[in-house]
C-alpha cells in the first residue's frame, strides 16, 4: 500500500495537474493532501486520481462552502484516518507535534513549504514541501510505502 502525500498546492492548476498525471502513473492507494488547495476549481483537478482522495483545509482555504460542494468529506485539521491497519494524522499547520507524536503512526502536515521527514517517539512525520513551487521554487511531493515505511520526494 502507497500513500502518496501533497500539501500547499495553492491554485497552481499546471503543478496540480503534473501532480495528478505522476500520481496516476504510480501504484498508489490513497492521495493525502495536507491544505492549502484554495479554490473549488483547482480541488475538482484532483477527481481526476485514479486512488482514493483525503483531504483538509488549509489557513488559505477561505471558499469552505465552495470547497465542499466539490468534495463534502473535507475536514478541519487534524483528521485522524485509518491507513491499511495503520493509524495517521492529517494537519495543515504544524501544531501539536510533539503532544501527538507516539499516539499514531504517521502525521502528514504542510503549511511551511519546506520537505520535513522524520521519526519522532516511533511516529513518522511528514511534510511533503509544497505542490505549488512558489516560496521556495521546488514542486513535490512524497510517496509513503506503508508496508515497509519507505519515503520517496517526488518533483513536479
Amino acid at each position: 500500500m502507497r500513500v502518496a502525500v501533497i500539501s500547499d498546492s495553492h491554485d497552481n492548476i499546471e503543478k496540480i495537474e503534473k501532480c495528478i498525471e505522476k500520481i496516476n502513473k504510480i501504484d498508489v492507494d490513497t492521495v493525502v493532501h495536507c491544505g492549502d488547495i484554495i479554490s473549488p476549481f483547482s480541488l475538482k483537478r484532483f477527481k481526476t486520481l485514479k486512488a482514493e482522495f483525503v483531504a483538509v483545509f488549509g489557513n488559505n482555504d477561505g471558499e469552505i462552502k465552495g470547497l465542499l460542494n466539490v468534495a463534502p468529506d473535507l475536514e478541519n485539521p487534524p483528521v485522524k484516518t485509518n491507513l491499511n491497519g495503520k493509524t495517521a494524522i492529517i494537519m495543515h499547520e504544524p501544531i501539536f507535534i510533539d503532544e501527538l507524536s507516539g499516539t499514531v503512526d504517521f502525521i502528514f502536515y504542510g503549511h511551511t513549504h519546506r520537505i520535513d521527514i522524520r521519526e519522532e517517539k516511533g511516529t513518522v512525520i511528514i511534510n511533503p514541501g509544497e505542490l505549488c513551487g512558489y516560496l521556495t521554487g521546488n514542486s513535490t511531493f512524497v510517496i509513503l510505502n506503508l508496508l515497509n515505511g519507505e519515503t520517496e520526494i517526488v518533483e513536479i
